[in-house]
């Protein structure tokens, strides 16, 4: 039973990581049409920043390995979930230095990368 666990925590993993990566794309290529570069490059920033903490928290957490055990695998997730907000807050503390990003595309960018990996875990239910 752990390994089909497993087996399927990474696919799910894998699977959230690819569909982010094209959404950050597609909306920066949405923005790109809508308001040119400068939205573009702010819808895009605000993917990546939603994208780089997942990828993190992935390769902490995501990876099969049977030899974990239970609590092997809990420390993982809130390490990785730590890693995850702390690279968060970083990248957007980062961002705002940038005064020629706009802020309208840059949140739009991160909520529907958000948004991906919300729909990814509904898909598996």
């Amino acid at each position: 039973m752990p390994e089909v666990l497993g087996a399927r925590l990474y696919g799910g993993v894998r699977r959230i990581i690819r569909w982010q990566l094209i959404v950050m794309v597609v909306c920066g290529a949405i923005a790109y049409i809508a308001g040119g570069w400068k939205t573009a490059i702010s819808a895009s920033a605000g993917g990546l920043i939603a994208f780089l903490p997942n990828v993190v928290f992935a390769l902490r957490f995501g990876f099969f390995d049977p030899a974990r055990s239970a609590r092997d695998i809990v420390r993982a997730f809130y390490v990785g979930e730590s890693l995850k907000l702390v690279l968060t807050g970083t990248l957007f503390f980062l961002a705002f230095q940038f005064r020629e990003l706009e802020f309208l595309p840059l949140f739009s960018g991160f909520i529907v990368a958000l948004g991906v990996y919300w729909i990814a875990l509904l898909q598996r239910i």
